[in-house]
């Protein structure tokens, strides 16, 4: 039985309606006086409204009540919702209309006497996970870091960090710049987690790997695991992390998003978001992000698109948070050299890093070895880990010995 603790009773009927037509059997109580009629032996699961007083589950629990809970909130408030679900160890949070397929997982079934079970069907990856990391225990310790330095700071606290990979449009090596960053970063000692958001999918094709879970699939995963179980849920590429695009043509809507970024900061210290310049979530990952890369080519025809959308985007994160990263420099090229001189002119107030094209970056594709290319593509990314403000901590130097200390250490 799922027990409804609801003040609200219009929420109260459609959450019945709803169990009705899922087979369940719910019990909604919006009043303390009430709770003296549930058989708590009963209860498989409670589901806790946003207004419900904490003392009166404590009651519920002193009493022997021993059995998962969820928050439910409104979509509105549903970052602060996963504060308040850690802070008193619920295991998730849902939003009205109640999903009654997702509850009836945490409902524990009853066989009865003398009945032979049917082999359950085999389970899929995804679903091997959510049973191996179901509900933890309930005695979380939430720990809060305070920074006092400000957020430009390059010495800053580095988990958490959002960088957003931009582009006014398709084609222009973002996936690849991404995948780029995202072996710098590690290579720096670093944890790296990468969000793609492109419907294509080209983060998890170049490295030719399949997929356990998507974007699609995020919500499925209970809002308490551990670092080791949620990164057991994404896919390994050499020494960072990546959670693959759905099938969403959109993207995801801004409440799954931000749910997404905040599960990243928590156990990554930067998380890179590669966007698809034609879906909705592309605004909402740039204004969570800390910093942007707007990746552009020397190519004419692109050169005003690209300053329509820069203008947009300087606006959302000042000119000091942006950096403009030139893809696919050909030197020999006319056109190349004018739309960089161009760009010269235009007087951009943000840093820009200039990346030639790399035939040996082409081969590392083809043939899916590490994306390392050569020198100068390194030397590049070495720039732009500059541009960005990315310190990674500061290796303390060895003190130097005069001379004077030298003659005493020996004469000793």
């Amino acid at each position: 039985m799922i027990l409804l603790l609801e003040l609200d009773r219009i929420k109260q009927a459609a959450s019945r309606s709803a169990a009705e037509r899922a087979g369940l059997l719910l019990h909604a109580v919006d009043h303390e006086d009430q709770l003296a009629q549930v058989d708590l032996s009963a209860v498989n699961l409670v589901v806790v409204g946003r207004d419900w007083p904490e003392y009166l589950l404590n009651q519920l629990r002193a009493s022997g009540l021993h059995c998962p809970c969820i928050y439910a909130t409104s979509t509105a408030e549903h970052d602060s919702a996963y504060r308040i679900a850690k802070e008193r160890g619920w295991v998730d949070v849902v939003t009205y209309p109640l999903p009654m397929e997702y509850l009836r997982r945490w409902i524990r079934a009853e066989e009865p006497e003398g009945t032979q079970v049917d082999p359950s069907p085999p389970l899929t990856p995804l679903e091997a996970i959510l049973k191996r990391n179901g509900p933890r225990k309930q005695d979380v310790e939430v720990v809060q870091k305070e920074s006092d330095q400000p957020p430009d700071d390059p010495e800053a606290a580095m988990r958490g960090r959002v960088v957003c990979i931009h582009s006014a449009r398709g084609g222009v090596g973002k996936s690849t710049l991404t995948a780029l960053l995202a072996r710098s970063l590690s290579k720096q000692g670093v944890s790296v987690g990468v969000i793609d958001l492109d419907p294509k999918g080209n983060l998890l094709a170049i490295h030719h790997q399949s997929a356990t879970m998507t974007t699609d699939d995020f919500t499925r995963l209970p809002a308490q695991m551990d670092e080791t179980a949620f990164k057991e849920s994404l896919v390994a590429v050499e020494d960072w992390y990546l959670l693959p695009s759905g099938r969403v043509r959109d993207g995801l809507d801004d409440r799954t998003l931000r749910q997404v970024v905040h599960q990243f900061c928590r156990y990554f210290d930067f998380t890179l978001i590669d966007t698809s310049p034609s879906a909705v979530s592309t605004y909402t990952a740039l204004g969570l992000a800390d910093r942007a890369v707007f990746v552009m080519t020397p190519e004419w025809m692109a050169f005003k698109r690209f300053l329509e959308e820069y203008e947009l985007v300087r606006h959302m994160k000042t000119p000091e948070r942006v950096v403009v990263a030139v893809n696919r420099i050909r030197k020999k090229v006319s056109e190349h050299r004018r739309a960089i001189r161009l760009l010269d002119e235009a007087h951009l107030p943000s840093d820009r890093v200039y990346i030639p094209e790399d035939h040996r970056l082409y081969r590392d594709l083809m043939t899916a070895s590490p994306l390392a290319g050569s020198k100068k593509v390194s030397d590049a990314m070495d720039h732009l880990l500059g541009a960005l403000r990315i310190s990674p901590t500061p290796k303390r130097p060895r003190p130097k010995l005069r001379i004077g200390q030298i003659r005493e250490v020996m004469s000793k």
